[in-house]
This record gives C-alpha cells, sequence and structure tokens, in this order.
C-alpha cells in the first residue's frame, strides 16, 4: 500500500461521514398526483322566484351576437340575398353600439324559457312597455333558451318548441323580436343561470341595469326604470285612496255596517 493512499484513506472516510450526514437531512422527495376532472353538461337556466345579484356587472359591455328570429317581427331594413338572412336574425347591436341599424336610447333584453312561469308573467309587461314607449326610443327583445324538440316531418325537421315560443309570444300581443338561443351559447355569455334574466343596455351596448327574477316589486317599479333610462320626467304619483271616517270603527268591517245601515231611508 504506498503511503500517498495511507494518507488519503482517513480524509475520504471524513468525506464519506458528511455526505451521509448531509443525506439524512434531507426531506424526503415528493411525489405528484395528477388529477382529472370530469366535466357535464350544464343544467339549464331555472326559474328564479327573486331578483339577486347575478348576471352581468352593470357598466359591462354587453356580449354581441345574431340569433334567427323566430316570430312575426319585420325588420325595418328590406333587403335580398345575402342583407334578406341578415335581416332574419337580430341582436342587440341592431339598436345599439357604434353602428346600430336603428339607434335606440335604451334597449331592454330577457332572457326567457317557454317552461318559465315568471317569465310568463312578465313578458306582457314588456309587450306593454314596448308598445307605450316604443316612439321614445325604448327597444325590446326576447331571447328564448329552449332547447329545441325536433320531429321528422316529410324528411324534414320540424322543430315543436320554436312553434311553442312563437304561439306564447302571439298570445301576449308581442310585436319586437323573439329569437332562439337553442344551444344556449349565448345564455352562457351572458352568464343566465336563472330565468326570468332581464337586462337594460344603453345607447353604446353597456349594461344599466339587471334583473334576475320577476317579482312583484320588480313589476311596480319597471315603468319609472324605463322613463328614467330614457331621459323621460317620472310618472305623477297616483291619486291617495279616500277612507270613509266611519269605516275606522269596528272590527271586520262592523264599522262600515254600521255606517252603511244608518244611511237608510226610514219608514
Amino acid at each position: 500500500m504506498t503511503q500517498e493512499f495511507l494518507v488519503l484513506r482517513p480524509l475520504l472516510a471524513s468525506l464519506s461521514l458528511v455526505a451521509g450526514a448531509a443525506h439524512a437531512g434531507e426531506p424526503p422527495p415528493t411525489t405528484t398526483t395528477t388529477t382529472t376532472t370530469t366535466t357535464t353538461a350544464a343544467a339549464p337556466p331555472t326559474a328564479a322566484t327573486s331578483t339577486g345579484h347575478e348576471g352581468l356587472p352593470a357598466g359591462t359591455a354587453a356580449p354581441t351576437f345574431l340569433l334567427p328570429i323566430v316570430n312575426d317581427f319585420t325588420p325595418p331594413v328590406v333587403g335580398t340575398g345575402l342583407l334578406a338572412a341578415k335581416r332574419a336574425t337580430w341582436g342587440p347591436a341592431k339598436w345599439t353600439g357604434e353602428k346600430p341599424d336603428e339607434a335606440k336610447k335604451l334597449v331592454v333584453m330577457s332572457f326567457f324559457a317557454t317552461y318559465c312561469e315568471p317569465c310568463k308573467k312578465e313578458m306582457p309587461e314588456l309587450a306593454r312597455l314596448y308598445d307605450a314607449y316604443k316612439d321614445q326610443g325604448l327597444g325590446v327583445m326576447l331571447v328564448s333558451i329552449d332547447k329545441p324538440d325536433e320531429v321528422d316531418e316529410g324528411g324534414k325537421k320540424h322543430d315543436r318548441k320554436r312553434d311553442e315560443i312563437v304561439a306564447l309570444a302571439q298570445q301576449n300581443n308581442v310585436h319586437f323580436p323573439v329569437v332562439h338561443d337553442r344551444f344556449q351559447i349565448v345564455a352562457r355569455k351572458y352568464g343566465a343561470e336563472r330565468l326570468p334574466y332581464m337586462l337594460m343596455l344603453d345607447t353604446a351596448g353597456a349594461v344599466k341595469v339587471v334583473h334576475v327574477g320577476y317579482t312583484d316589486d320588480v313589476k311596480a317599479n319597471l315603468d319609472s326604470e324605463v322613463r328614467q333610462q330614457l331621459g323621460l320626467p317620472p310618472l305623477p304619483p297616483p291619486p291617495a285612496v279616500k277612507t270613509d271616517k266611519a269605516d275606522k270603527g269596528g272590527k271586520n268591517g262592523e264599522g262600515s255596517k254600521k255606517a252603511s245601515s244608518s244611511t237608510k231611508p226610514k219608514g
């Protein structure tokens, strides 16, 4: 054994001890686990019974879209060929934004479905508002999120759900565009999780007001909200209801009965 090796041997042993001690102080190696997320189809929007802080925030630019018109609404622009095909579709950009076909001061857009009972209560009110304020710059449109119900008729597909949508619009005297978002693509863009889902858009196409659900309070304030957004003066307050002082006495209408009986002629 050489003299050099005898000198190096203690040094190598010391290095082995140091390396072992360093290795003992190291944390155990970590293991990486991969998780798999299973995505299921989104459930259709449900009918809402109350309003809440849902939907697009105020000030958000409303996403643009074009969907086929299903009711008998006739757009003001008449054309042929490709222009006629474009005319058969509708979206908020027809009334708002930089290059609208017909600029509106306010656009009320509501997502609905034929299975939604609150939606059926909202529809006649929207029809009334449109007829009352269309000449003051109001535009109204409905977006159905009903899934198609197609049947084969003579080798052609016929959507019975579309017929149901059209019939509902006719029953409520709807004279504004009703479009069909049959695959709910637009509904997802707008975050329509509960119905009815109403948005009020200004002339630039930005969201001003959002209502999720249709309650008595929403119905009572719709006129005021629309007039405010259109820049119209508020409606005068309803006349005060006069009550007979005699009605205040007694219980369960006893005061009214006494008052009425005292006015009967004698004899």
